[in-house]
């Protein structure tokens, strides 16, 4: 009987041990604390030494980082391409530490800044001193867009004609924003240009962006059942419906001085000829014209559209007279000048590559004496002392 008795303590003393086995082993992953977070620029190099002997690393992507063991006590981060991924590292003692390593290539965090400047310029002035000069200079790359395969260049002369039909052209220049700017200052000051506005529109890099110069039309939809033997009363609602000068842009940066843009201009107007008359109310019709271009931009380089707005619209716009209240758009209408045909709106886009805002001068860390033990909590967030790159 006290044999079976000495078992049975025994089997229980076993049963105990095992579970304490069994708990002991979450109180070794007490050790793990919070991620922590790295920050790496593609091909670099982050040293981590240990204060206890390493005994594992695991890393999710290995395309993104590599996590290399140089000895029992230091490692090697590598970043490789950009992304994101997770490390985990297991020391002697049972603790492990979990690292979030997020890579980025310099390009990430660029943007781009893209001006807009939108200007009446007589068409004499565009033919004989700005487009035909461009193009006659020998030194000079021109790519040229446009509509209904009609060639604004003619091959002989030289000269580009401004079309005053439904097309659009584009011409691409190597002059430099500053020379074209100082060709709008010239005829400006010679009364053959206007500058109406200058948006500035700022994207990340591989992001769209759009800039709308026009006005919003409220257009009534009829809902609901006639009223009658159906039943029911109908309800009318408004949506709004915009229309103009519409531009969209996507940029993505290629290398220091080189953007990929995605342009699409976009001319929207009211066609009054194909209204309908809807419970009293009459909505016009639109007229959409849409041209869509990828080309390669370098540094300072500016793409300049014209024949955006056609000779159709160009004669109905003086029986509209609320056009003449929109941005942009209105003080272009209200010139006689450009009722008259005589003046062309130019639209000039110059993409340039721009930096995250720099921290200014008074926001600036500067150590001190007194700021090491500030420095030496930063530290605790990765186990054991952190050497510099």
């Amino acid at each position: 009987m006290t044999r079976l008795r000495l078992l049975h303590i025994a089997n229980v003393a076993l049963v105990a041990a095992l579970a304490g086995t069994l708990v002991s082993r979450p109180s070794a992953a007490q050790g793990v604390g919070p991620i922590t977070p790295i920050d790496l620029p593609v091909g670099r190099s982050f040293p981590v030494t240990a204060a206890v002997p390493v005994t594992r690393v695991s890393i999710a992507n290995p395309e993104v980082a590599d996590l290399v063991v140089i000895s029992e006590r230091e490692l090697v981060i590598n970043s490789l391409k950009s992304g994101e991924t997770d490390a985990i590292v297991w020391f002697q003692n049972g603790d492990r530490t979990h690292y979030r390593i997020s890579v980025h290539s310099p390009s990430d965090r660029m943007q781009i800044a893209i001006a807009v400047k939108f200007a009446e310029v007589r068409r004499e002035a565009l033919r004989q001193i700005g487009i035909s000069s461009v193009y006659r200079d020998g030194g000079t790359r021109v790519g040229t867009g446009f509509l209904n395969n009609d060639n604004p260049i003619d091959a002989e002369t030289g000269k580009i004609s401004i079309p005053s039909t439904s097309k659009f052209f584009t011409v691409l220049s190597d002059l430099g924003t500053d020379k074209v700017l100082a060709f709008l200052d010239a005829e400006e000051t010679r009364g053959n240009a206007r500058l109406l506005a200058e948006p500035n529109i700022l994207a990340g890099n591989k992001d769209t962006a759009s800039f709308l110069a026009g006005g919003e039309l409220p257009i009534p939809i009829v809902q609901g059942a006639q009223t009658g033997a159906a039943g029911g009363a109908q309800q009318v609602t408004v949506q709004y419906r915009e229309f103009g000068i519409r531009l969209r842009f996507q940029g993505e940066i290629l290398s220091d001085s080189l953007i990929k843009l995605s342009l699409t201009p976009e001319v929207s107007s009211l066609d009054y000829g194909n209204a309908i008359i809807l419970q009293g109310f009459r909505i016009p019709a639109f007229r959409t014209r849409r041209v869509s271009s990828t080309l390669d931009v370098r540094r300072n380089q500016s793409l300049i559209i014209s024949g955006l707005l056609s000779g159709e619209e160009e004669r109905v716009k003086t029986g509209l007279p609320f056009l003449k209240d929109i941005p942009i758009l209105g003080q272009l209408f209200s010139s006689t000048r450009f009722q008259k045909n005589e003046t062309e709106l130019l639209v000039i886009v110059t993409p340039v590559i721009v930096n995250p805002m720099q921290p200014r001068a008074q926001d600036t860390i500067r150590l001190t004496p007194d700021s090491i033990p500030a420095l030496e909590a930063l530290k605790k967030r990765i186990p054991g002392p952190v050497k510099q790159p």
